[in-house]
C-alpha cells in the first residue's frame, strides 16, 4: 500500500492545475513576466487540525479574458467534481468559488479534514511540502512564505501563509526525512488539557445531569409512597385497646 502524505504543496498543485486548464493556454508575452500572475494562498488550521483553505488567483486583463470564456468561469462544479477526483485521498468540504470581475480575481475556499497530523503529547505536523523555502514568522501565530512556482509553462508568484491555533506553542521549521520542509508546533496535550473551558462543562453539565436525575428518583420514590398509603390506609385501632 502507498503512503500518501497530505502536503500543503500537493492540494494547492492540484487546484492551480484546475484553474490554469480552464480554457486556452496563455500567450508567451503573459508567460514571459513572473509576476503576472498572484497566487495567494491560506491555511487556517484549527484545535482538531483541519484546514480552512483559502485560494486567491490574481490575473492581468488578457489572463482574465482567456479565462472567462473558458467552462469553468460558468460552472463551478465542473471545478468541485475535477478537485475531488485528484485529491480523493483527502476529505474536503464546504467548496466554494466565487469570481470577483473588478479585481480580476478568483477565490475557492474549502476544508481540509486532519491537514495537521497529531503525533502525540500535544504535538503536531503541518507538512509544506518545499524544500528550503524563505519563512517569515509573523505576530498571530503565523507563518508566511513567498516563492515563484512554474505551473503549466507559466512563472506564477505565490504567496503562502499558515495560522495556527489560537494557543498554540513553540512553532517551529523542520524538514521531513526527504529534506520538505513542514511545521511543528504543541496544542493541548498534557494535564492543562483536561482544564480547557469545553471539558470543565462538559463535566458540569454530567454532574447536573447526575443530580437531576437523583432528585427525580427522590421525588418518584416518595410520590409512590405517598400513593400507597392513600390507596391502603393503616386500619384504626379501637379505643379501648388504647393503653
Amino acid at each position: 500500500m502507498k503512503l500518501i502524505f497530505k502536503t500543503a504543496k500537493t492540494i494547492l498543485f492540484t487546484i492551480f492545475s484546475i484553474i490554469l486548464s480552464s480554457g486556452s493556454s496563455f500567450s508567451q508575452d503573459q508567460i514571459q513576466d513572473p509576476t503576472s500572475q498572484v497566487q495567494e494562498f491560506t491555511f487556517k488550521i484549527d484545535k482538531l487540525g483541519d484546514a480552512a483553505l483559502e485560494v486567491s488567483t490574481k490575473m492581468t486583463q488578457s489572463q482574465w479574458e482567456t479565462w472567462k470564456q473558458g467552462p469553468l468561469a460558468n460552472d463551478p462544479s465542473i471545478s468541485k467534481r475535477d478537485m475531488e477526483r485528484a485529491m480523493s485521498t483527502y476529505v474536503l468540504e464546504d467548496f466554494k468559488r466565487d469570481i470577483d470581475d473588478m479585481n480580476r480575481t478568483v477565490k475557492m475556499t474549502l476544508t481540509v479534514k486532519a491537514m495537521a497530523a497529531y503525533k502525540g503529547s500535544g504535538n503536531w505536523e503541518f507538512k509544506l511540502g518545499m524544500k528550503n523555502p524563505q519563512v517569515t514568522k509573523l505576530p498571530d501565530n503565523s507563518m508566511m512564505v513567498t516563492t515563484n512556482a512554474n505551473l503549466s509553462g507559466q512563472l506564477v508568484q505565490q504567496i503562502w501563509k499558515v495560522s495556527f491555533p489560537s494557543g498554540s506553542s513553540n512553532i517551529q521549521q523542520t524538514s521531513d526525512s526527504f529534506g520538505n520542509a513542514m511545521f511543528t508546533y504543541s496544542y493541548g496535550g498534557g494535564i492543562g488539557s483536561y482544564f480547557a473551558w469545553n471539558n470543565i462543562l462538559g463535566v458540569l453539565l454530567i454532574i447536573f445531569a447526575v443530580l437531576i436525575y437523583l432528585r427525580t428518583t427522590k421525588q418518584e420514590a416518595l410520590t409512590l409512597s405517598i400513593n400507597k398509603q392513600i390507596a391502603n390506609p393503616n386500619p384504626q385501632t379501637p379505643d379501648r385497646l388504647l393503653p
